[in-house]
Parts: structure tokens; C-alpha cells; sequence
């Protein structure tokens, strides 16, 4: 069985996509060149980002994402400003930052890595800050006028009520993204 490039995620409702797909139309038309902006349509927040795995290591993870999903309540959710990585003046990516239920998600982003370790799945060694991917460069490039721009931008509120467990296609167009399993927040999930 080929392996399956695999990631958790939270999604984003419908009108919270949609706002990000008309500020990245917007990016398109009138931002810097040389910034390639994410397809709305499959805007999400990565918790943990695990690389390829077998069907044995995917059945591991599915297990673990369930049990922590039980274990949180589900907490709101909301996309407040915007940032870049690794800093604004000379930046690869550019992001939305999450406000309210920013500890929430950071909690589950540590309760998923605890379990995921236990059970011997690796996880990306970076540092987790909660953000949504909006655009990225292949060179470093100055965004800091547009992360000031975004700098009071708010989404619509939501609660957040599911964690992915995600499938991600590489295509000569971009990744492609699919769902695997929905995993409901909460003692009923």
C-alpha cells in the first residue's frame, strides 16, 4: 500500500472560507508578485502535520485523534490579524492568526502530540502557533503592508466542534486535500 501523506486539522465553515477566498482574489489582482495564495476552498488549521504514513501508523493516529477529540469540549473559534513566517520583511508565508480559542486549540495541539508520541508517531518538530496558511513564496518577500492590512481583519465566529484526520495529494496543480475521518469533539464523539 503506498503511504499517506497525512495531517490533523480543524476546518473552517463556509463563510469563513469565503472571506479568505475573496481577500486572496483581492491578493491576486493587487498583491506582490511572486506569492502563490492558497485555494480557499481548502482553508483549514493544521494540528499536526505527520508526513507519510502506513496503513498501520494511519489506524494508530485515527485511534489517538478520537480519544483527544472525547477528551476537549468543543471552544470557539476565530480568525483574528494576520503575520508571516519566519518575520514579515522577509517572508515565505503568509497567515491568519486564530483569536478567540487560541488556547483551546494550542491545548489540543498538545493533547494530540502527547497521545500521537505515545503511540510512536512522529510529529513535525516545529514550534505550533495556530494559523490558517494564506499565501506562500518561493523567495522571501516583504509582506509587511499586507500583515499590517490584515492587521484588524476579524472572521466570522464559529464553535469548533471536529478534528480531520486528513489526506493530502500532491497534483501538479497543488495539494489536494481529503478527509478521512471527522472526529466530533466532545464525551458523544
Amino acid at each position: 500500500m503506498t503511504p499517506t501523506r497525512t495531517f490533523v486539522a480543524i476546518a473552517l465553515p463556509e463563510q469563513v472560507r469565503a472571506a479568505i477566498g475573496s481577500f486572496a482574489a483581492r491578493g491576486r489582482r493587487e498583491g506582490p508578485a511572486g506569492l502563490r495564495w492558497a485555494n480557499a476552498r481548502q482553508a483549514h488549521l493544521t494540528l499536526a502535520f505527520l508526513g507519510d504514513l502506513d496503513a498501520e501508523e494511519l489506524q494508530r493516529v485515527q485511534s489517538c485523534v478520537r480519544a483527544v477529540a472525547r477528551r476537549c469540549a468543543p471552544f470557539p473559534g476565530e480568525l483574528r490579524g494576520a503575520g508571516a513566517f519566519p518575520r514579515a520583511d522577509a517572508a515565505r508565508v503568509l497567515w491568519l492568526g486564530w483569536g478567540s480559542g487560541a488556547a483551546a486549540v494550542s491545548s489540543a495541539h498538545v493533547a494530540l502530540r502527547e497521545a500521537l508520541t505515545g503511540a510512536g508517531v512522529a510529529l513535525e518538530a516545529r514550534r505550533f502557533t495556530p494559523h490558517v496558511t494564506l499565501a506562500r513564496a518561493r523567495a522571501p518577500l516583504d509582506l509587511r503592508a499586507l500583515v499590517a492590512d490584515l492587521h484588524t481583519w476579524r472572521s466570522e465566529p464559529w464553535t469548533v466542534s471536529a478534528f480531520d484526520v486528513m489526506a493530502s495529494r500532491l497534483t501538479t496543480t497543488g495539494a489536494e486535500h481529503v478527509r478521512l475521518e471527522r472526529c466530533t469533539v466532545g464525551p458523544a464523539g
